[in-house]
């Protein structure tokens, strides 16, 4: 999945070992988010560092902790990478779900798989997998304490 991400971004001209080095690192959220959605510039900034702290918030609210764990930060920025995508943030857009079926005149063209799912599989829901929180709910669960 690693040799993926750095083709992906390699695609996008930018280097393979500034790209692991930003990755590896232990802080900055933002260059991490950046990096993973291909921004270089920025006038994005505002908007992903308002998205990073609406997740952090939503997170931190959900496992009852004061303070994001630190196995939980790589799992923020990735989480903070999907909404950004899923929500249309930015110069980015919303996914659009899979068509099912297009129909002109007579010709009918059908695209969706027979589970009527995409190829792509999804990292942000908004929610709607039976209530999980961004279908999150498995890796948040970890980290979850009991409020008294």
């Amino acid at each position: 999945m690693l040799d993926q991400l750095l083709q992906a971004l390699e695609g996008m001209g930018i280097d393979q070992n500034e790209a692991l080095r930003i990755l590896m690192s232990s802080n900055d959220r933002l260059a991490k988010v950046k990096l993973l959605l291909g921004i270089t510039t920025t006038d994005q900034d505002e908007i992903l560092l308002f998205v990073i702290q609406t997740i952090e918030d939503q997170v931190l609210s959900y496992i009852n902790q004061e303070a994001l764990p630190a196995p939980l930060e790589r799992v923020l920025v990735v989480m903070a990478v999907s909404y950004y995508k899923a929500a249309g943030l930015g110069n980015t857009q919303a996914a659009v779900g899979p068509v099912a079926s297009v129909k002109r005149g007579d010709v009918s063209t059908s695209f969706a798989n027979a589970s009527g799912a995409s190829g792509s599989a999804q990292t942000f829901n908004l929610g709607e997998d039976s209530g999980e929180l961004f279908g999150w709910k498995t890796v948040l669960n970890e980290y979850r304490k009991l409020r008294w």
